[in-house]
């Protein structure tokens, strides 16, 4: 009856499934996990092969990295029961009625999004930027708050799709760069009427980038972004704010603003202490720098 099936890159995921595995043995129904690995590092590999070693279990290596969008796609597609459940190998387990909280609610919508927390402390100086933008954010994504947009927000990071909906919207394999894969999803599920229940199931997100990554995350991104415009035309916050900027002749502006300011922007995004406001602005002048 469920399968939870979980993409994984450089990251170790050996709780995640243990803890998951003891859940599913109480649920009294047939599951599965799938653990596909997007050609980590051998390091990551060999921890991870235990997995195997888990009943119901099995750890799937990929000779090739084929991105996020695909990796997904095989899962579902090799996946055998009627509810897929999908989450983010750097997740970790909150609640012991993680999985009995979807089961219990699996009939009232094709989709069902969960949702994300973060570690109530910050773990490491140098994960500060994302820490903070994380938290900041985290009150607006409750349940009831995300029901409001309810595809604008969906988020691949801990979500249940029945199979047969799944396997008639996959994902978009065209995007091979980092990003937008969940944004066009969502957008696929509105476009053909697909209801997605939002409820508070979160998992915790404990795989917080340090600065350099996540800007260089971001910037990735925002290239994808512009690469992905015309499809993601509504969808995306940074493209109706550049949308004005255009409309307003301040693009430009803009563009040469963020020039200027660039070092100073990643020394105060990398510090200890960094500003949201700089990193708002950071992302759109990034934007209009690769959309001139």
């Amino acid at each position: 009856m469920l399968s939870v099936l979980i993409p994984t890159y450089n990251y170790v995921c050996v709780k995640l499934v243990t803890d998951l595995q003891r859940q599913a043995e109480g649920l009294g129904c047939a599951y599965e996990i799938l653990v596909a690995d997007d050609a980590s590092k051998e390091d990551y590999k060999r921890e991870n092969r235990k997995i195997n070693h888990i009943s119901h279990c099995k750890y799937i290596e990929l000779e090739e990295n084929v991105g996020r969008a695909r990796i997904r796609n095989i899962l579902g597609q090799q996946a055998r029961y009627e509810y897929l459940l999908f989450m983010d190998s750097d997740a970790a387990v909150v609640s012991d009625s993680f999985l009995g909280n979807y089961m219990a609610v699996r009939r009232q919508a094709p989709v069902i999004y969960g949702g994300l927390v973060h570690p109530p402390k910050l773990p490491s100086p140098e994960v500060a930027l994302a820490y903070r933008y994380e938290k900041h954010a985290e009150p607006r994504f409750t349940a009831e708050r995300r029901a409001r947009h309810p595809y604008e927000v969906f988020r691949t990071f801990n979500f249940m799709v029945r199979r047969e909906t799944f396997l008639k919207h996959l994902f978009d394999e065209s995007i091979v760069r980092y990003g937008h894969e969940d944004t066009l999803f969502g957008k696929s599920l509105k476009a053909d009427g697909i209801a997605i229940l939002h409820i508070d199931n979160p998992l915790m997100n404990c795989g917080l980038d340090d600065g350099v990554n996540l800007l260089r995350k971001t910037e990735e991104s925002l290239r994808t972004l512009y690469l992905l415009r015309s499809k993601l035309e509504g969808s995306s916050g940074i493209l109706r704010l550049y949308g004005i900027l255009k409309r307003f002749r301040m693009a430009g502006l803009v563009r040469w603003l963020f020039g200027v300011a660039r070092p100073l922007l990643r020394r105060n995004l990398l510090g200890r202490h960094p500003s949201l406001w700089a990193f708002g602005f950071y992302k759109i002048g990034f934007y209009c720098s690769v959309s001139r």
